[in-house]
Parts: C-alpha cells; sequence; structure tokens
C-alpha cells in the first residue's frame, strides 16, 4: 500500500498534536520568514523530523546572521526548506548534513529547470501555476521525488514594503498584521499578512490537489493558514471542503495562443 507523507506549515501550534501518521512538520524561523504571524525560534524547535521554512528574500546582514544561527540548528532538524538560493551556499559552506528544498513557487514550472535544480537539492516544491498534466509530466521525468501541492493557500505576491501598514495609514486606519483585500476589477478577496520583513498576499480559497498520485512524490505539502487541527484532519481523511477551496490552475492552462489578426 501506498505511503502519503506530509509535510505541513506549522501556522500554530495545537497542529503539533496532530493524530496523523507520516507527517513532517514545517516550522517559519523568526527574522527569516514572512507570511506567517506564528514563527519560532531555532531553539524552539524540538520536534523531531522538523524542517526549517525560510522564505524571506535575504540580505547581506540577513545572510549573515543566518550563517552563525545555523551553526546552532538543533539535532532534530532533517531540513530546510527555502526560496532564496543564498541559503545553499550558506549550508554547504557550513557543511550541514541536511536536506535542502526550493519552494519558490511560481519558478518551477517546468522540468528542465527542476532537474537543473535538483542537480544541487534534495527536492523542489512543483509550482500551482501549471495544469495536472503538465504535473505529471515533470513528475515522470523528474530525476528526484518532488513535492506536490496538496491542500493549501497560494502565495500570489511577496514584496519587501510594508503595504498594510502604508495602506492604513495613508487612510487613517488602524494599524493591522493581518487583513482581507478585495480586488474589485477581479472581483477577488486576498489575505495580507505583514511583518517586518515584508507582505504576503494568499489567494483567499484554498488549492485543492488530494487527487494527484504518482510514484515520485517526497512529500505533500500544506499550508493550512486559518484552519484549526481538527480541520486540518479532516483535509486528511479526504472530507469536502469545497466550500472554502477550489482546483486552481489544475485543469486550466494559465497562458493562451492569441488568435492572428485576420
Amino acid at each position: 500500500m501506498k505511503t502519503n507523507n506530509y509535510l505541513i506549515v506549522v501556522t500554530n501550534e495545537d497542529l503539533l498534536e496532530l493524530k496523523v501518521k507520516n507527517i513532517s512538520f514545517l516550522f517559519p524561523v523568526t527574522y527569516y520568514s514572512v507570511g506567517f504571524l506564528k514563527t519560532f525560534k531555532l531553539e524552539e524547535i524540538q520536534t523531531p523530523h522538523a524542517y526549517l521554512y525560510i522564505n524571506r528574500i535575504l540580505d547581506k546582514k540577513a545572510i549573515q546572521n543566518l550563517k552563525e544561527d545555523l551553526k546552532k540548528i538543533p539535532s532534530c532538524v532533517e531540513g530546510i526548506c527555502f526560496t532564496d538560493l543564498g541559503v545553499v551556499g550558506i549550508v554547504k559552506e557550513l557543511n550541514l548534513q541536511i536536506k535542502l528544498i526550493y519552494m519558490q513557487n511560481h519558478n518551477t514550472t517546468n522540468a528542465l529547470s527542476i532537474n537543473a535544480y535538483l542537480e544541487y537539492l534534495d527536492s523542489v516544491l512543483i509550482s500551482t501555476d501549471i495544469t495536472e498534466k503538465e504535473m505529471k509530466t515533470i513528475l515522470d521525468v523528474a530525476t528526484k521525488p518532488l513535492i506536490i501541492p496538496y491542500f493549501s493557500l497560494v502565495e500570489v505576491m511577496y514584496s519587501r514594503r510594508a503595504l498594510l501598514s502604508n495602506y492604513n495609514e495613508n487612510f487613517g486606519y488602524s494599524k493591522r498584521q493581518e487583513e482581507i483585500l478585495h480586488e474589485g476589477i477581479s472581483n477577488q478577496d486576498f489575505l495580507a499578512i505583514e511583518n517586518a520583513y515584508g507582505t504576503i498576499l494568499y489567494a483567499k480559497k484554498f488549492i485543492d490537489y488530494r487527487n494527484i498520485e504518482h510514484e515520485n512524490i517526497m512529500y505533500r505539502y500544506i499550508n493550512p493558514l486559518g484552519l484549526t487541527k481538527d480541520a486540518i484532519e479532516s483535509v486528511l481523511n479526504g472530507e469536502d471542503f469545497s466550500s472554502i477551496s477550489d482546483t486552481g490552475f489544475l485543469y486550466k492552462k494559465t497562458y493562451y495562443r492569441l488568435k492572428e489578426e485576420e
């Protein structure tokens, strides 16, 4: 029987009590993560087979600080999931024997680039910007098992600017770190989360890719922002969440060939 392995972002500490097998937890790291209200200092991470989530763009000072911090990496940490390729250089320089997983969602849309990353890394998160057919084609030829989106909020934009603070200051609103923003042209809502290192905008609905099956999968990735522990257990048990989710681009292309003018 095929085993499902899950990689779940710890968006609140209750998730650590999940009664589900084959889970690895992904901890957003304080000072090095954006898009999460809950982050963890390295010394707080004690869970076996843990992964660190480092998803902010790192400047020179942050690179230097991270290099010092990773010298004290907890022994329970199995790997690092990251978006800034500078992390690779730090891990190699420190000779850390941990897994490296690239999770820049919008940069991993084709097999050629993914296999190029896999020459240096242990795995890559497949983009949510492609169809099921394209995803399975990548899985067929990938040189190492990959991470696939499973049930997650999708990051649609990252800015190093304090977008919520600037907006609220301009219009005289109270300062908030989290807010639902409505975009009138597309008539869509987005979840904005801000901290000292920038602002992330998430699509308001979860993407539901729970039907994807393939032999070349390392982990099924879950970013459960806003969901309770009980809700996540229901997701993993296959219950219906169509009221808060959709299939994204799984069955529709993100690009179209324009018709030639007659």
